[in-house]
């Protein structure tokens, strides 16, 4: 009885810590993030395509899709990695980008430093209007 009585408290610790401590897997070389659109400009959006595994403790590349523009120079065009941390955010050293098509950017030397719930911010001009969005990156040890 004793034995059952162990291994249905292990089993139910084990699924109860899953809940409070599980979270979700970091992006894998080939995935794409999730779409995120612009909430001035009809249709336009961006997605992440990662070239490398993302963690903590080793360089990311991704490429930065921005879709449904006009096919107008996206101009001024930044990126920077953001980790909110309630009373004050935490961002990393600068990345590298570079244009490879309008709309198409890599981004090397992209350090998520810890791990927990980042945001790729990007920021562009766009027919003189500037535009801001950020892609939600869940980064694992």
């Amino acid at each position: 009885m004793s034995v059952i009585t162990l291994v249905a408290s292990i089993t139910l610790t084990s699924v109860a810590s899953a809940q409070v401590y599980g979270a979700p897997a970091s992006p894998k070389a080939g995935e794409l993030s999730t779409i995120v659109c612009s909430q001035t400009v009809e249709s336009l959006c961006a997605q992440l395509l990662y070239k490398t595994d993302v963690t903590a403790s080793t360089e990311g590349q991704f490429q930065v899709l921005v879709q449904g523009f006009d096919g107008a120079p996206l101009q001024n065009f930044k990126v920077d990695l953001w980790m909110n941390m309630g009373h004050h955010g935490h961002g990393s050293s600068p990345v590298d980008i570079v244009e490879n098509a309008n709309g198409v950017y890599l981004v090397t030397n992209a350090w998520f430093v810890m791990p927990g719930q980042w945001n790729v911010r990007i920021d562009f001009t766009l027919n003189d209007q500037a535009q801001h969005l950020e892609i939600p990156v869940w980064v694992s040890r």
